[in-house]
């Protein structure tokens, strides 16, 4: 059974950031039901790439734009990376635990795209449609 279910909720109406979040979503349940300490350092260091690259395309994308939340999000998007840095210690010294993982994930959906990433397709949401093409 998924831990992490994906909902439209969560969309933020840019497809290619909202396809992001989703395969972020199925990495983070596989990583939960990870059975072998190699399956979860591979399946971590994916999902640390994973999501490394999604913040450098939302970056990207805001930076374009012109998004004027683009300080505070880069903000975010660090103290995130720490955080994930801190986790991938825990790995390495086998002193991992599910909640870890599951305590991120659910602030990234709760706080993170539910109201910081919203934001960001609200912003782009008010562009003409052409602009928002990359």
């Amino acid at each position: 059974m998924s831990e992490f279910i994906w909902q439209d909720d969560y969309k933020i109406g840019h497809a290619t950031v909202d396809a992001q979040h989703r395969q972020l979503f199925d990495l983070a349940n596989r990583i939960v039901e990870a059975d072998s300490s190699e399956t979860l350092t591979h399946l971590f260091a994916l999902f640390y790439q994973h999501i490394r690259g999604h913040f450098e395309a939302e970056e990207q994308l805001m930076k374009h734009h012109g998004y004027p939340g683009y300080a505070q999000h880069v903000a975010t998007h660090n103290q995130m990376l720490d955080r994930l840095n801190d986790i991938s210690q825990t790995i390495y010294h086998r002193q991992w635990q599910p909640a870890d993982i599951k305590v991120f994930v659910s602030q990234w959906v709760l706080v993170h795209i539910l109201e910081e990433d919203k934001l960001l397709g609200e912003y782009l949401k008010n562009l003409p449609a052409e602009a928002t093409s990359i």
